[in-house]
């Protein structure tokens, strides 16, 4: 018993070392629109249309890995996506056309599909004892958030210091080494022997999944997640010195939504704990759109910019274990994997937008007022979808009925 105790708390370790450098690096790409841009001599729409694409990849890579994990473990997978995200961050050091550019943020978006968010999370939720997932979720999430400080801040200085080609070939050579983690997850590598079985269950799952409303309403409110995150990381740095904020505290602001966010991550774990999963889920999504809208109205200033991190930061990953947690009260751990990765579907639709309107709007209005009316909208739309999310099991999974 004992072992098993280390061994699980081994692979949350593991995942969350790995989910720091990941998703601090994914995080920090706001860094790096401004001078790529000036780089290439383009528009934001670009880079942003890129980045949306590579949030398109990310998510439906997520879902078909997330089968293969469901499968065999997680070791391969890993190892596919630290290559494939450390080689399009090396890539993207030296965009010398458009062409170069969008293959880099491809091999991010494999990346990020194989070793991002969503897989960690479901790693974690899968591996851990029945009365730890939830915690073990949102340590994982947490260390997201932690990664977003971490990474942001030196990404920032180095930029400034060696300038942004030096801090993307750092990053990728830091990033590459994440694969001598991966012999800590041997125990996490079982074979299914019956195949056939697992993938008609599997299938059947899947169908029903997408038939139940409470299913449907928890993913559409998750698109709105990923529109909201994947817009602010990408262009709050550029909308705050286009309103004659400093890049310093441009940065600032932007790591200090990894910090708060370990509150809010654990905050709302622990509330999720005490009150049915949808309230708090939607109380994020509401409250999201308040802190927006009090930040277009207020005017620019540095402490403003900081105290928005801070605010939207508490704000920020909490959706993530909220949302994973309730798919596991759905359907149990069995098949976590794959419907958190159609969920993660619909999160990084949402991002395509996100990214690519952000710069659109800049493009086409000079400003990104008219987006963040836009977010607080969505924001109001996803808390009256989420807040009538039932945590209901799925008729078709024996394992939660037993559970429940």
């Amino acid at each position: 018993m004992e072992t098993k105790k280390v061994d699980w708390q081994v692979v949350i370790l593991v995942c969350s070392i790995i989910i720091v450098m990941i998703m601090g690096v994914r995080q920090s790409l706001g860094l790096f629109l401004d001078p790529i841009t000036s780089f290439m001599k383009s528009g934001k729409e670009f880079f942003s249309f890129a980045i949306g694409v590579q949030a398109i990849i990310w998510g439906l890579v997520t879902f078909f890995l997330g089968i293969l994990i469901d499968k065999w473990g997680p070791q391969k997978v890993l190892a596919f996506g630290i290559i494939s995200y450390s080689s399009g961050i090396f890539l993207m050091s030296n965009p010398t056309s458009e062409f170069v550019l969008f293959s880099a943020t491809t091999l991010m978006g494999f990346g990020l599909g194989g070793a991002g968010m969503a897989t960690m999370v479901s790693i974690a939720g899968k591996v851990a004892p029945v009365n730890k997932r939830s915690l073990a979720m949102g340590l994982v999430a947490a260390a997201a958030s932690f990664g977003q400080f971490a990474i942001v801040l030196p990404t920032m200085w180095m930029n400034k210091e060696f300038g942004w080609e030096t801090s993307l070939i750092v990053l990728s050579s830091i990033s590459i080494c994440l694969l001598l983690l991966l012999p800590l997850l041997n125990n996490t590598n079982e074979n299914n022997n019956n195949t056939q079985d697992l993938e008609n269950s599997l299938q059947k799952t899947i169908m029903f999944s997408l038939k139940d409303k409470n299913y449907i309403l928890l993913i559409s409110g998750f698109f709105v997640c990923g529109f909201h995150v994947t817009f602010i990381a990408l262009h709050l740095p550029a909308d705050l010195i286009s309103k004659g904020i400093s890049a310093e505290i441009a940065g600032w602001s932007l790591a200090i939504i990894g910090v708060t966010n370990i509150i809010g991550t654990l905050g709302f774990g622990w509330l999720g704990g005490k009150v049915k999963k949808p309230m708090p889920l939607s109380i994020i999504y509401l409250l999201r759109a308040l802190t927006i809208t009090i930040f277009v109205l207020s005017p620019p200033s540095p402490f403003i910019a900081l105290l928005f991190g801070a605010v939207i930061g508490i704000l920020w990953l909490a959706t993530v274990p909220m949302t994973n947690a309730i798919i596991l009260s759905f359907i149990g751990p069995k098949y976590l994997a794959t419907l958190s990765g159609i969920c993660f579907i619909c999160h990084q639709l949402g991002a395509v937008l996100g990214a690519w309107l952000g710069g659109r709007f800049f493009d086409i209005y000079g400003s990104y007022e008219n987006m963040w009316w836009l977010s607080v909208g969505l924001g109001i739309i996803a808390f009256l979808l989420t807040i009538t999310v039932k945590e209901e099991p799925f008729s078709v999974n024996s394992e939660i009925k037993k559970v429940s």
